[in-house]
């Protein structure tokens, strides 16, 4: 079907510019299906599970296996057949939950948009738009589906994402340029547009027929962590290839020997690892959006870890973003202009809520605060917006800093602008006198933290208003968390340095030395100078998207480790360029959202605070698993290769080892992922960005390894002359279970036993399993003890 068929369908409805009534939104649903792309075909269960058999170590296994038919060995090709089986039943559920997890994930960000349905506004989930629709569209809006431009105030569209050209375009009512299509994005003015194609009709949906086919590329740390796999694998290649050698030198029996050192470099390499890391990420990741932060990025979590500054917004993030006018300074009798002026320089409106007693703002909150001023006042906003019609618009930038209407009521046209004060009372028709009169106002009322609009009627000045956003209550204690964990909270507004004083005051963001930059003193820095002064910066104000991007930048080249926090337009360059982006949930835009990696459901910055504790948490878990993992794994080639240089006979047998493996892949290393966090995670600085492991965490493998090693190397070689080869090899490979099942434990030593119940209860398990493997007879005689 055509996008010129369904328009024509579309305008037989009776009242275009209402919108849909719920009834004809309802049928159209039905006839159009909800608006969303193909989705990706899901991997089943079945496939998850064979992919499991098509690994190099499944091979190897699977050949260790007939290997051990072939020359006899029937117990043993049962028992590594069964640890094949047990490995990739192992591997399918952490892959497999892992992957809903992550799927899970991806349904939890909802995105809304804003329609006309019966002449009333309303928020819907963009997937319930359908043809026939009109959407209210503002700068920062995705455009939610394809549609035709009814009206456009200097709307301009980034459409990119379709054609490759990062230049807006300029969009209106006019035949050649009245389309807009899905996933572009409002970059300026506003405007309405009729639905005209949705889900897979759109021109987007074309290309996601495409894009669903292909597969989801790896994050920078699951790569890591693939090519520390390879790493690992390679070495314990060469390691069992040298023990074998050497073992055939010794005079070993060529098939048993190759056997054995097929089993050793299986088990040596945890390649269960990365299931097992994406888990514990997945986990988190969940666990992080119960605490209202939506994790969009996994590899933010490891960033988190690694904030060493955060450039904050004020409004919304460190206050509760419910603007409110608190003072007013009016103009000899011009209250009837003023209140005009409120209204109708204004692209907010007001929804009443279902309990009638309040107002949800729907646009701006500062612009709906002055709606809600008006009403306070007793006019009807609605009536008044009705007697007259709105004939052009500029709307507000942060180069002008202010917005101007040209509205018509009767045959009279009016100018009506508000902004800055600093730029109308320059351009009003003021004496200087009252040019210093009202500037000693406007100071005044920014000193008490308030949020001040200037406003005029065709360029005379008519007055101020003071807008306050109350500071949220828990957030002065979350500063001085980060402050205690060694992280710089710097705030980045584009309001006046006054209020952003206030503020910074208030929540304990300024101490006696710190500086306020405004954006004019910053663009007269050199970046020299800059780079020396902005330690001592704590807030910079009247700041511009350019502006900010360049404070992100100094911070990088100081090689600070940058979030960023962020709701709209202006704030995608910082957002990009952090290396955590932070997006507010419900006030920021769609593509504020889309370019960050994190986002705060609850708009809070409080909540920042406890994401950035989450990802040091999740950070330090996986370590632990890695050399947890890794520790055991060299303890066990170290035992055989030691053995093996003495001309000892092996301490462990080919199962025994393939056991020991098995157990600590499993339930203790998915348990690690679960510890809480220490008293201490939020008392240490930063981490620095370093690789995958540090030099404390080698030393600890290296340490535990060497130790664990050493205590079984003695354990065999002064039982084995005494007691025999079979008993010998039955307490080595009880002592080897026994350490590595001490060294969780020894790793958490800022947790109580009790703290991590999951991996008390693993341990006890495997630790009961390997009593009864030493006791029961017929798991004697498999393990061949």
């Amino acid at each position: 079907m055509s996008m010129f068929s369904v328009k024509l369908k579309i305008m037989k409805y009776p009242a275009e510019k209402i919108g849909l009534t719920s009834h004809q939104a309802g049928e159209q649903l039905k006839r159009y299906g909800l608006n969303e792309l193909p989705q990706r075909k899901t991997t089943s269960a079945a496939e998850v599970f064979l992919r499991q058999m098509k690994t190099p170590f499944a091979y190897l296994l699977l050949g260790a296996t007939i290997l051990s038919a072939v020359i006899g060995d029937k117990l043993d090709s049962f028992l590594i057949g069964g640890i094949l089986v047990l490995n990739s039943i192992l591997g399918f559920w952490q892959e497999y939950k892992a992957s809903k997890e992550l799927e899970e994930l991806r349904k939890l960000e909802v995105e809304y948009a804003r329609v006309e349905r019966g002449g009333k506004q309303t928020e819907i989930p963009s997937s319930e738009i359908v043809p026939g629709d009109i959407v209210i569209l503002e700068s920062g809006d995705r455009i939610p589906a394809d549609g035709q431009i009814l009206e456009s105030y200097a709307l301009q569209v980034n459409e990119s994402v379709l054609t490759g050209e990062s230049l807006p375009v300029a969009k209106s009512a006019k035949k050649e340029e009245n389309l807009v299509f899905f996933a572009t994005t409002v970059v300026f003015g506003r405007g309405k547009v009729l639905i005209l194609q949705t889900g897979a009709r759109t021109k987007f949906g074309a290309l996601a027929e495409t894009l669903s086919s292909i597969e989801d590329e790896q994050t920078p740390f699951e790569k890591a962590l693939a090519s520390f796999s390879k790493v690992l694998g390679l070495g314990a290649l060469a390691v069992s290839a040298l023990i074998f050698i050497l073992r055939i030198l010794q005079g070993y029996d060529v098939s048993s020997t190759l056997l054995f050192s097929i089993v050793l470099m299986v088990a040596v390499v945890p390649e269960g690892l990365p299931a097992v890391v994406t888990i514990i990420l997945a986990l988190g990741m969940r666990k992080m959006y119960r605490k209202k932060a939506l994790v969009r990025k996994m590899i933010a979590i490891e960033s988190l870890g690694t904030a060493t500054v955060i450039c904050t917004d004020k409004t919304g993030t460190l206050t509760k973003n419910e603007m409110r006018v608190k003072e007013v300074s009016i103009k000899d009798t011009k209250e009837a202009d003023f209140l005009k002026c409120a209204v109708f320089c204004n692209s907010a409106s007001l929804i009443l809520k279902e309990d009638e007693g309040s107002f949800d703002i729907f646009g701006d909150t500062t612009e709906g605060a002055l709606l809600l001023w008006a009403k306070d006042q007793g006019k009807d906003i609605d009536l008044m917006r009705l007697q007259g019609k709105l004939i052009e618009e500029i709307p507000f930038n942060l180069e002008t800093r202010k917005m101007t209407v040209l509205w018509e009521e009767g045959k009279e046209k009016t100018q009506y602008t508000k902004g800055a004060p600093e730029v109308l009372l320059f351009e009003s028709k003021l004496s200087e006198a009252d040019q210093k009169k009202w500037e000693f106002r406007y100071q005044q009322m920014a000193k008490k933290g308030l949020r001040v609009l200037a406003f005029s009627k065709d360029k005379e000045f008519l007055g101020l208003a003071g807008i306050a956003d109350e500071v949220r209550p828990e957030v002065k204690e979350a500063i001085a968390l980060t402050k205690q964990a060694g992280i710089k909270v710097v705030m980045v507004t584009g309001d006046n340095e006054l209020t952003a004083r206030s503020i910074g005051e208030e929540v304990g963001l300024l101490s006696f030395g710190d500086e306020i930059m405004i954006g004019s003193q910053l663009n007269d820095l050199s970046e020299e100078d800059l780079l020396q002064r902005i330690g001592k910066v704590k807030i910079f104000a009247r700041i511009t998207p350019q502006e900010k991007l360049r404070i992100v930048k100094a911070y990088q080249s100081l090689g600070e480790v940058v979030a960023v926090t962020g709701d709209g337009v202006n704030d995608v360059l910082a957002l990009k360029q952090a290396e955590v982006g932070v997006s507010m949930g419900k006030i920021g835009t769609d593509v504020s959202k889309e370019a960050s990696d994190i986002i705060l459901l609850d708009d809070n910055f409080a909540t920042l605070t406890v994401a950035i504790e989450q990802g040091r948490l999740i950070y330090n878990n996986i370590l632990k698993v890695i050399k947890f993992l890794l520790a055991g794994n060299l303890s066990e080639m170290l035992l055989i290769g030691v053995a093996a240089i003495f001309s000892l006979p092996s301490p462990l047998l080919p199962i025994q080892i393939l056991w020991i493996n098995f157990v600590t892949d499993g339930p203790p290393a998915l348990a690690l992922g679960f510890d809480t966090a220490s008293r201490h995670l939020m008392q240490i600085p930063p981490r620095k960005k370093l690789g995958l492991l540090s030099k404390d965490s080698l030393h600890f493998i290296i340490f535990g390894g060497v130790a664990i090693s050493a205590f079984c190397f003695f354990a065999f070689y002064f039982t084995f002359e005494s007691l025999g080869l079979q008993t010998s090899r039955a307490i080595t490979f009880t002592v080897m279970i026994i350490l590595q099942m001490m060294l969780p434990f020894i790793m958490r030593r800022h947790h109580g036993i009790l703290s991590n119940k999951k991996l008390l209860a693993s341990v006890v398990m495997v630790l009961f399993i390997q009593v009864l493997i030493m006791v029961f007879p017929p798991l004697r005689s498999l393990f061949k003890i």
